[in-house]
């Protein structure tokens, strides 16, 4: 959407803000993280979320708002310190690190520094690049407000191929992933290595314009009547 002023810098905006926060982990009590087989919602809005899905819905029906990648599906790297600041994030080209010199994020490309990614982290060595995935979408069931929701996830092995390419392909073949609805569902995996009983969170992203599903985006976009 254009601005009201000229300006020949052409910055990539999300068509409406952000709403909350969608995840499938929590901090216990204790302040560890947990992992769950549910979705949970954070901000000023949660409730509206839960109300819609109640305690611990597995699956959720989300909307692209358009079809750019890299403002409703992006892949990138990340590299944060230990009290988890964003010391750097960017798509293996070109990146934004953090400058204690300006007090600010700067860019800085592997074209002047081959090496940039090894430079950045050889300056906090009890941190690793992390390859993160964040989507933002509609959820047409959360009613009486408009808004994106947003859900990261850093499951490089497993959620991230998967969603990814599911986006991808809708474009590829059906000219667009915008518009279509789509079941974000999260499963618990055990794991497969040897002696590891460990278990985790697997997300998955389907195509599913079912009647029930399109029956569910009609109902959202009808007036919410008042008594």
């Amino acid at each position: 959407m254009a601005g009201r002023i000229l300006n020949k810098e052409k910055t990539k905006r999300l068509p409406f803000p952000i709403l909350g926060r969608v995840a499938c982990g929590e901090k216990s009590e204790k302040g560890y993280p947990r992992s769950l087989d549910y979705f949970v919602a954070s901000g000023k809005y949660a409730e509206l979320f839960k109300s819609a899905y109640g305690d611990k819905p597995s699956t959720i029906q989300i909307v692209f708002p358009n079809d750019d990648a890299e403002l409703c599906c992006k892949e990138f790297y990340e590299l944060r310190d230990t009290a988890g600041k964003l010391v750097s994030e960017g798509d293996g080209e070109t990146f934004k690190v953090w400058s204690d010199k300006t007090k600010a994020y700067i860019t800085l490309s592997t074209e002047q520094y081959p090496n940039l990614m090894e430079m950045i982290a050889g300056k906090y060595p009890k941190c690793e690049w992390k390859i993160t995935l964040t989507l933002n979408f509609i959820i047409p069931k959360v009613r009486g407000i408009m808004g994106l929701w947003s859900f990261s996830t850093k499951g490089s092995a497993s959620t991230i191929p998967q969603v990814r390419d599911t986006f991808d392909a809708m474009l590829e073949q059906n000219g667009h992933a915008s518009g279509v609805i789509f079941d974000l569902s999260v499963k618990m995996h055990k794991s497969n290595k040897p002696n590891d009983s460990s278990r985790y969170p697997v997300v998955s992203l389907v195509p599913n314009e079912s009647e029930e599903n399109l029956r569910m985006v009609k109902e959202s976009r009808k007036p919410i009547m008042i008594e």
